[in-house]
């Protein structure tokens, strides 16, 4: 709890909170405390439990430590987990790696001439899979079809690139397979959230829901809102300016649409805590209304040579980000890569090029080849995925050792520079923070959001910075 009295602002919130019973919305701007915030609607009540909604298991393991002994904390995955359990009634079998199995099971059942082509599918198919459980499609050949959320087309313009012909029908067969499995009782983390949300199960009733971090919903984490607020009051929190997750499944009109479906009442948290008054003013341009609770801070401009000891390098995008990485421990600096997104993709694509006793150049060929191949189907990200594989590729004779050295940066962690991505950014706060090539993020939708998000990661001083 906040050592201050509260700010007029959550004053409001807590006076709407007891004086009536509308369903409210708090928009909570960056660093604006909105976790104590809930804490303080959370200890206003007395009597009734609440349940608090939390978008992953860290935010719901330090709501814990915070919230009344009356007050049950979940987050969608864990509750999902408990309705389909008791909707099956069986004990769940938990298999991370459940889709890959059932793809791999389709592609030893075709014939052996099909299986490279098969194979050439497995990541966009993968990828396909995952966005279109989270936005809620089911495949029109299965019994609920009429439960479904979206059509395919839906999930087709969330994709990085593509789908060659043949991959619609093979992932509503995926679909259609993983959906027996759940039945069955076999789950993975998805499932936890997909099969309660469209498909059944009882869910339990408070007489007020909590949800944290609105704007990062899916539509089937919607999905289960709606039905846990049936008869419930609803309290949201989130900040439209912060949804960057589009690409994973989000909703991108998650509150908007939430405020209209629930008719909910919008109340503003704009005092920022985190940030002073030279950082929250310089993303006015974005979210005008944001303020400091602190005079003071820097907004400067640097190179990479300033970069000190004990900072964080954020960048939207991941090759220059790499790059600057490794050019930092070749002169001498001990470097974090560990928030960089893409590691693990980038050491299978690199294995998936050719015999790892290839030559450099035979790898900059390869590359070269994937990334025409990628570009056919309209990539949104092929350029900068080939430019991170080809700055491991400068470091090794060989494709082994370039895949090699991609492994020894990505697993090390512990030194005195961070260096991570926006989007793996958000919710984390640093002292100084170097934006690196922020003029590159494109203009328009979730990229001016993942500005906005990079930007208020620093409490004191924000340095903008430029690859050579």
């Amino acid at each position: 709890m906040s050592e201050f009295p509260p700010t007029p602002e959550q004053q409001a919130i807590l006076s709407a909170v007891k004086t009536t019973k509308s369903n409210l919305m708090i928009r909570a701007r960056a660093g604006t405390g909105k976790t104590t915030m809930l804490q303080m609607i959370d200890a206003a009540e007395k009597a009734q439990p609440y349940l608090l909604m939390c978008f992953n298991k860290a935010i719901a393991t330090e709501a814990e430590k915070r919230m009344r002994s009356a007050t049950t904390v979940r987050t969608f995955n864990s509750l999902g987990h408990k309705i389909w359990a008791a909707a099956v009634d069986r004990r769940l079998t938990l298999n991370k790696k459940k889709i890959a199995e059932i793809f791999r099971s389709l592609v030893d059942e075709a014939s052996r001439g099909e299986r490279a082509y098969l194979w050439s599918m497995y990541d966009s198919v993968l990828a396909a899979t995952s966005i279109a459980r989270n936005i809620g499609y089911i495949p029109p050949t299965h019994a609920r079809a009429s439960k479904s959320l979206c059509d395919f087309r839906a999930v087709e313009r969330l994709l990085d690139e593509t789908l060659l012909p043949d991959a619609p029908a093979l992932i509503d067969k995926i679909l259609n397979l993983s959906i027996a499995q759940a039945y069955n009782g076999v789950i993975d983390f998805t499932d936890q959230v997909y099969m309660p949300a469209l498909f059944g199960g009882t869910y339990p009733s408070f007489p007020v829901v909590l949800v944290d971090e609105y704007q990062d919903l899916s539509p089937v984490n919607r999905a289960m809102v709606g039905r846990l607020c049936k008869h419930s009051r609803q309290i949201g929190v989130g900040d439209e300016a912060q949804a960057i997750y589009e690409f994973r499944g989000a909703d991108t009109r998650a509150m908007p649409d939430a405020i209209s479906q629930f008719s909910m009442v919008t109340l503003p948290l704009s005092i920022s805590f985190r940030c002073p008054d030279a950082i929250t003013n310089n993303v006015h341009w974005h979210v005008p209304d944001i303020r400091s609770a602190e005079r003071g801070g820097i907004v400067a401009r640097g190179n990479i040579q300033s970069i000190e000891d004990n900072s964080t390098v954020i960048c939207r995008y991941n090759a220059p980000l790499i790059a600057l990485a490794m050019e930092m421990l070749q002169n001498g600096h001990k470097v974090d890569v560990a928030g960089v997104d893409i590691g693990a993709r980038i050491i299978r694509l690199l294995g998936k090029l050719g015999p790892e006793e290839m030559t450099q150049a035979q790898t900059f060929e390869a590359i070269e080849h994937w990334e025409a191949e990628r570009e056919s189907l309209d990539s949104k990200t092929v350029s900068d995925t080939a430019e991170c594989m080809r700055v491991f590729a400068r470091h090794g004779r060989t494709l082994n050792q370039a895949i090699a050295y991609a492994r020894h940066i990505f697993e090390s962690a512990g030194g005195t520079i961070r260096f991570m991505s926006g989007h793996r950014a958000k919710g984390l706060e640093f002292d100084h923070v170097y934006h690196l090539n922020s003029e590159d993020i494109r203009p328009g939708g979730q990229e001016q959001n993942i500005h906005y998000v990079i930007d208020t990661r620093p409490r004191k001083q924000l340095t903008y910075i430029r690859s050579h």
